[in-house]
C-alpha cells in the first residue's frame, strides 16, 4: 500500500515565506554570512579570535564555618539554642563536626570559656582562649 502524504511545497502553499522566515533566509547561505570561515576576519571575527568568558574561579570549599573571637559568644549561643553546643555553668563544650564549627580566629577577645574538640584556632586565638581557662584540642 502507497503512503501518501502531502508535500511540503503544496502544505505551505498561500504562505509568503514557505516556512523559511524572512524571505532572504531562502537564499543559499545568506544567513550563515558565508561558507566556513568567510568573514572571519570581519562579521565573524570574535567566533575565531576572541577568548569570551572568563574562567571563575572557584573558592576552596570549607569544611563548616570560621569565626572570629568577637563573633563567637553570639555564634555558640544560637548553635547552643539549636542544642548543637552544650553548655555548663559558663563553659561552651563544643565538638565541631557536630555543630559546623572549622575554625577559630584570633582577631578581637572574647569573655566565654570553650572547651573545643575537633577545631582547628590560630595561636592568637588559642592563646587568648587558654588565657581565659578554656582549652582546645
Amino acid at each position: 500500500m502507497v503512503i501518501r502524504r502531502k508535500k511540503k511545497t503544496n502544505k505551505v502553499r498561500g504562505n509568503r515565506y514557505h516556512g523559511k522566515g524572512n524571505t532572504k533566509n531562502k537564499r543559499g547561505a545568506g544567513t550563515r554570512g558565508g561558507r566556513g570561515k568567510a568573514g572571519s576576519d570581519k562579521h565573524k571575527f570574535s567566533k575565531y579570535y576572541v577568548d569570551f568568558g572568563v574562567k571563575k574561579r572557584l573558592k576552596p570549599k570549607t569544611k563548616g564555618d570560621t569565626v572570629n573571637l568577637t563573633e563567637l559568644e553570639k555564634y555558640l549561643e544560637k548553635k547552643a539554642e539549636k542544642k548543637l553546643v552544650e553548655k555548663k555553668e559558663e563553659v561552651f563544650i563544643v565538638n565541631g563536626k557536630k555543630c559546623g564549627l572549622h575554625k577559630i580566629l584570633g582577631r578581637g577577645t572574647t569573655k566565654i570559656k570553650v572547651e573545643a574538640v575537633n577545631v582547628k584556632a590560630t595561636a592568637d586565638a588559642k592563646a587568648k582562649i587558654e588565657s581565659l581557662g578554656g582549652k582546645i584540642q
